[in-house]
């Protein structure tokens, strides 16, 4: 047995113990969804059902209906699962409120501690500590209790756990964590909501929640919705517990954000309000009296030893939301922001002149202490009972909260000349203005960040000058290994704190974004990506899809690592609100399900016929994705038939073979229709459907987001076999779904008798790309190594595109450190050239995850007679060329093509760069375009015009438009096909798929 199994199993005969009392006489699940809702006390969040209570469908949507928890149930067989898919299908919940697995109970299919309730049904016979793997901290298990052994059993919150209680970890400002569960290597917990968000950001952990403060400065349209707002999040699913709004008018990027188990404490130009961290409310709210300080605003607030310390003083500098219609994922101008030239202390932003003490027992301010000059509130840290502040250019000093007296006020010339005047900062190379600039650890005082000109040390004994270090923009981390300081350029060092001997170098720290420790640790910004410092083997290893937050950093609480919402503009993969955890912690308590599954004909025979050259047997009409067919585009483009997938279901792309037109939709269903579009039949995967079936031979082939590789019968539906390309059974929530942490994301792509498939999300994962043998589904071949390509980085391909054919090759979008992921079709070798370093620079918005941004499709067609059809979208879709015939390229006297004049990049020089170089035969401006699809005499054309979505046929030879209509909705990305009749299917982003063409 493994250690990490082994701590498992110990423990659970000490959870077994932690009783509650008993919700029904039987010992089993209550009756009804109400009862069992009342028993586990839980509104939000995940829940997971083993197997069906009571044999009832009914049971878990009622449970989904009257809460707003996310319920994954687990059956026993595929029969009961199909059954519960389709009442949930029908209820509009599967995919939704309602996902469902199927397997044995040896295994539950979820990631560790991301459940805040188990519900044990009589048929689940599981072990114990299975269940206690998936339940998070403080999560119920109720029902069967000769499986539990107790009516409830409840998940402690294990030993060495840490939590990020202040914005910079706890009141001395060094923000190095000493959790002991969140090590490398990691593995994704969730990816959540919200994506975006205004600047600043402040971010506390504590109790297994998460909050984060947003500001008053959207740049961008998608920020607009969290202005101003304060958010509590599960901090082991991701799930928004409750959100407030902020007092507008307060700058917040200040250090007066403290949580506790128990309270969120938050100060502003009001008052210090203790919010319930439980329901969002205010429990309690303390205003400072007018005869106690210079005005009521917070300035700073630390906890140590049961009291709240806070700086208080005058109100400042106004400020004012702003909101933004820009579109787009990022970019912003720096410099604009209200009060950030720090130019009077009465009014600059966290300047105040009192300390204000409250015993958090009686919530009574017990004293305070006034000084003659401000204090800047960036300059303030607490170390145990003395407090070091900073006066600008005028003293040092330390206040013993003890005492209540000032311990020493150093004024010394070398002192603050070596501190110096606050530099002008608010620079994306050096940072923010507001950001706090002081750390302290037992002995020393450090002054070093963007505002500052060098890396001071002072003494805490007496504030005098220990050393000094040219360089003063650095990121301190303080360690036992000495002090690190992540700087730009050659500057990042690590020293010995006492002396400022050199000890070590670091790796250079991109720009403006805060570095952050763990227990094995240091993070920080790379050019793209984060970059992880591995301190014990001074090695670097590349976390390339998500950057730090710019003004947060990554920070660490309950065992897990936590990267906010985005609000910068550099390229990423993956935006949102991300944790990470230890892959120890997901150790695995039972072995994997087997690999591949037979159904009803296990050597997957088919009586389908091949497909037609005229079909449409794959996304975007073929392997290679050329967006192209041979059959004449219509006249006309007459309805001829609407099929309705459900409300608030994406469908995928379709397919058309034959008669029939297939596609998923994102509640993991695949369907066939016929002809006037009835549905000819209907049946279900484990997990959302992104990227539509390849037909081949008479059989579907489909890679679902629940990490499986289905073989369906055309004809029938009939599942003939199905294969797990995921390493083992975990589902993780991404962006309000419950998918596996290796989603066939991709599509699947087929040739000559062979399945590619690909799963994953993210390389430090694992990226798992198989061949399977299309009538059998045994496996060809496997590599699941191209995650860790650069194994001294550990950095390498992760799936962010569909799949394609071409030259003899697999490809995809592989990630911010790989463009294009290449494989070998016959061995699988990844034919990629490992890359050693730690910058990202692709821009890989991927649809399945960001469908508002990622999707548009770029387009390019050279044709015999010279001329080239194209259109360009930026990767997030913000920006767009006009869709163009360029003229042929011109001729040299010697007949060959005059070759390219060097030019300005597209970016600089604008999108139609291409068409000044060659000339137009034709153009069409202000229009976007989901999808193109060439043909003999034309280009049909799906997208939108001033927000109007259109379906058009469009002459290739003149521009013009043969026929046109409206559509209710955009259409999906690469979301048309042309069947062997020359009509047009459409798929639509609100749940419907039509069908146009010449006949009436």
């Amino acid at each position: 047995m493994s250690s990490a199994r082994a701590r498992v199993v110990s423990l659970a005969v000490v959870f077994s113990f932690i009783v509650l009392a008993s919700q029904s006489a039987s010992g089993a699940l209550p009756r009804s969804a109400k009862e069992a809702r009342e028993a586990i006390g839980l509104e939000r969040g995940i829940c997971a059902i083993l197997g069906l209570p009571h044999q009832s469908v009914e049971w878990p949507l009622s449970l989904a209906r009257e809460t707003e928890l996310v319920v994954y149930v687990q059956c026993a067989s595929a029969e009961e699962a199909a059954r519960l898919r389709g009442a949930a299908s029908d209820a509009n919940l599967l995919g939704k409120e309602i996902f469902v697995g199927e397997g044995a109970f040896t295994r539950i299919g979820l990631a560790t501690n991301l459940a805040g309730a188990v519900l044990v049904s009589e048929e689940a016979n599981v072990a114990v500590p299975e269940i206690l793997r998936v339940l998070h901290p403080g999560g119920k298990a109720i029902g069967n209790e000769k499986v539990l052994g107790a009516a409830t059993i409840v998940k402690p919150v294990p030993d060495g756990v840490d939590s990020w209680s202040h914005p910079y970890r706890r009141p001395d400002n060094n923000p190095q964590s000493t959790d002991r569960i969140a090590r490398a290597p990691y593995r994704t917990q969730f990816l959540a909501d919200p994506k975006f968000c205004p600047m600043p950001e402040i971010s506390v952990a504590a109790g297994g929640r998460v909050f984060r403060a947003f500001g008053h400065i959207a740049h961008k349209a998608n920020q607009n919705a969290m202005l101003n707002k304060l958010i509590c999040v599960n901090a082991y699913n991701g799930t928004i517990l409750w959100t407030r709004d902020l007092s507008e008018g307060f700058m917040i990027h200040r250090n007066t954000l403290i949580a506790t188990p128990e309270h969120l404490f938050l100060g502003d130009q009001r008052s210090l309000k203790l919010i319930d961290a439980t329901t969002g409310k205010v429990a309690h709210e303390i205003i400072v009296p007018k005869d106690t300080a210079d005005g009521p605003v917070w300035k700073w607030m630390g906890i140590s030893g049961g009291k709240l310390y806070a700086l208080v003083g005058a109100p400042e500098v106004a400020i004012s939301t702003k909101r933004s219609n820009t579109p787009g994922l990022g970019h912003w101008p720096w410099g604009m922001w209200d009060g950030h030239k720090y130019g009077d202390p009465r009014s600059n932003f966290g300047f105040g002149r009192n300390f204000i003490a409250i015993d958090l027992a009686t919530r009574k301010i017990e004293w305070n202490h006034r000084e003659k000059e401000h204090i800047d509130s960036r300059g303030v840290c607490m170390q145990g009972d003395k407090i070091y502040f900073w006066s600008p250019l005028k003293h040092l000093a330390c206040l013993d909260t003890k005492t209540q007296k000032i311990d020493w006020r150093n004024s010394d010339k070398n002192l603050l000349a070596a501190i110096g005047k606050d530099g002008r900062a608010q620079h994306y190379v050096t940072g923010y203005a507001t950001t706090t600039f002081i750390k302290c650890s037992e002995n020393e005082i450090f002054f070093a960040g963007p505002q500052r000109k060098d890396l001071v040390a002072a003494s805490t004994t007496d504030g005098s000058l220990l050393w000094t270090r040219k360089g003063g923009n650095l990121q301190l981390v303080l360690r036992d290994k000495g002090l690190f300081a992540a700087g730009p350029g050659s500057n990042g060092v690590q020293l010995n704190p006492g002396t400022g001997e050199v000890l070590g170098r670091l790796p250079t720290r991109r720009a403006c974004t805060r570095a952050t420790g763990s227990v094995d640790s240091i993070f920080y910004r790379t050019t793209g990506g984060t970059v992880r410092l591995d301190v014990d083997s001074n090695s670097l290893q590349h976390v390339a899809p998500m950057r730090p937050p710019c003004q947060d950093g990554v920070i660490i609480s309950d065992g897990y690592l936590y990267w906010g919402p985005w609000m910068c503009g550099c390229q990423l993969s993956l935006y949102g609100h991300i944790a990470l955890g230890s892959r120890e912690a997901a150790a695995e308590l039972s072995p994997p399900a087997p690999a591949v599954e037979s159904g009803k004909a296990s050597t997957g025979r088919s009586k389908g016929s091949a497909a037609g050259a005229a079909d449409w047997p794959a996304y975007r009409g073929g392997n290679a994705r050329r967006d192209a067919s041979t059959k004449t585009a219509p006249k006309r483009l007459a309805r001829l038939w609407e099929y309705r997938v459900g409300e608030d279901l994406a469908p995928t792309a379709p397919i058309a073979v034959g008669d029939r037109v297939y596609f998923g939709d994102r509640s993991g269903a695949v369907h066939c229709v016929g002809k006037g579009g009835q549905r000819a039949w209907k049946v279900y995967t484990g997990g959302s459907i992104f990227f539509p079936p390849a037909y081949d031979s008479g059989r579907l082939f489909i890679g679902s987001a629940d990490g499986w590789l289905y073989c369906l019968d055309a004809a029938s539906g009939d599942r003939l076999w199905r294969y797990r390309v995921a390493p083992e059974e975990r589902r993780i929530p991404v962006y309000g779904n419950l998918i596996s942490t290796w989603p066939l994301a991709g599509g699947v792509a087929v040739h000559e008798g062979i399945v590619y498939a690909a799963a994953g999300i993210a390389h430090y994962d694992g990226t798992h790309v198989v061949a399977i043998d299309a009538a059998s589904g045994s496996i060809h071949w496997h590599n699941g190594s191209s995650g860790s390509l650069a194994k001294d980085v550990d950095s390498g391909v992760s799936l962010q595109g569909a799949l394609a054919i071409r030259g003899g090759e697999l490809h995809f979008a592989g990630g911010g450190r790989q463009r294009v992921a290449r494989f070998d079709l016959t061995n699988g070798r990844c034919l990629n050239t490992p890359r050693k370093g730690v910058t990202s620079s692709f821009q890989t918005a991927f649809t399945p995850y960001f469908p508002d941004y990622a999707q548009f499709t770029s387009c390019r067609r050279d044709y015999a007679n010279g001329t080239t059809l194209s259109y360009d979208a930026s990767y997030e879709g913000s920006r767009h060329s006009p869709l163009m015939l360029l003229a042929p390229q011109k001729k040299t006297k010697d007949g060959d093509a005059a070759p390219k004049p060097k030019q300005p990049s597209d970016r600089r020089r604008g999108r139609d760069s291409k068409a000044r170089r060659r000339g137009l035969v034709w153009s069409l401006h202000g229009e976007r375009y989901n999808h193109l699809v060439t043909t003999p005499d034309a280009v049909v054309a799906a997208g939108e015009r001033d927000k109007k979505p259109f379906l058009a046929v469009v002459e290739l030879e003149s521009g013009k438009r043969r026929a046109e209509v409206a559509l209710s909705s955009s259409p999906v990305k690469g979301g048309t096909a042309i069947d062997r009749r020359g009509r047009v299917v459409v798929s639509l982003r609100d749940g419907v798929v039509e069908c146009y063409g010449d006949e009436s």
